[in-house]
């Protein structure tokens, strides 16, 4: 099991389920921790110091394992289908900064709610959706980076909700460089049996976002939270399981159980 643990660029100062304020203490806390990989989020690509970066992950000995974009739509309200045509803009101009991020770390790209809410807006319709989304897997592809489109439930976002649905729309998309992030959270509301879930997609899933119910600490709610993990296993994922959780008490005591709890499950 390689485990990763979401870490904000410095320069984002809003609230994200992840360590905030800079490499060098969240790295630290990871290392000791048994963490191998960093899920890194971006607001802005183009405030991304690479080099601060490529320091920091030299030091510790970690990989970025994926770049998600949780801050562009958290803090930057900004979204791949809007039915304001300069945020649409400013989002797949950021997409493509995201991608050659990726590529420069062989990272996977990470898009979830970032992608937008289907609407009759201009700009909004499914077919927009499609069309942008194509657009961004194919540059994808031309710089050797997989993405991955994130099923949310429909409290979150209107469109690709279950696992179902996103391995609809990896064929619908035609793009060889395309696969999931299967969200275990979500899994719980959205699928029928999170395990079952898992076994239809198998080789399809490229990044896993583990935590319990109510986005509690692996192994402190009520999801199959062991049953997966030996799924995982059984079907031979390889990819990282990061934690997208609340940090409670604090980012450091959540990191620390959690690779625990995880470990202590692989070991079972």
């Amino acid at each position: 099991m390689k485990l990763a643990y979401p870490v904000a660029e410095p320069a984002y100062k809003g609230k994200v389920k992840a360590f905030t304020g800079g490499y060098g203490p969240a790295f630290a806390w990871m290392k000791e921790h048994g963490y191998e990989g960093v899920e890194l989020l971006i607001a802005n690509p183009d405030t991304v110091d690479t080099a601060q970066l490529d320091g920091e992950l030299a030091r510790y000995g970690l990989n970025v394992a994926a770049v998600g974009t949780s801050p562009m739509q958290i803090g930057e309200k900004l979204f791949l289908i809007h039915p304001d045509p300069e945020n649409r803009r400013e989002a797949r101009r950021r997409a493509s900064g995201l991608l050659r991020l990726c590529a420069r770390y062989g990272a996977p790209a990470l898009i979830g709610k970032y992608r937008g809410q289907l609407s009759e807006a201009p700009g909004c319709s499914e077919a927009d959706l499609e069309e942008v989304l194509r657009d961004v897997c194919r540059e994808a592809e031309k710089l050797g980076v997989t993405v991955l489109l994130e099923p949310q439930n429909k409290t979150n976002i209107n469109n690709i909700n279950t696992i179902s649905d996103g391995l609809d729309w990896i064929s619908r998309l035609g793009c060889k460089n395309t696969g999931l992030l299967a969200d275990v959270y979500h899994m719980g509301i959205t699928e029928p049996s999170a395990t079952d879930s898992v076994k239809m997609a198998a080789g399809q899933i490229g990044f896993v976002h583990m935590s319990d119910s109510e986005r509690k600490t692996p192994g402190d709610g009520a999801l199959p939270v062991r049953q997966v993990v030996k799924v995982l296993e059984e079907s031979g994922y390889k990819g990282y399981i990061s934690l997208e959780i609340d940090q409670k008490p604090d980012p450091e005591t959540a990191a620390a159980r959690s690779a625990r709890y995880l470990k202590e499950c692989e070991a079972e």
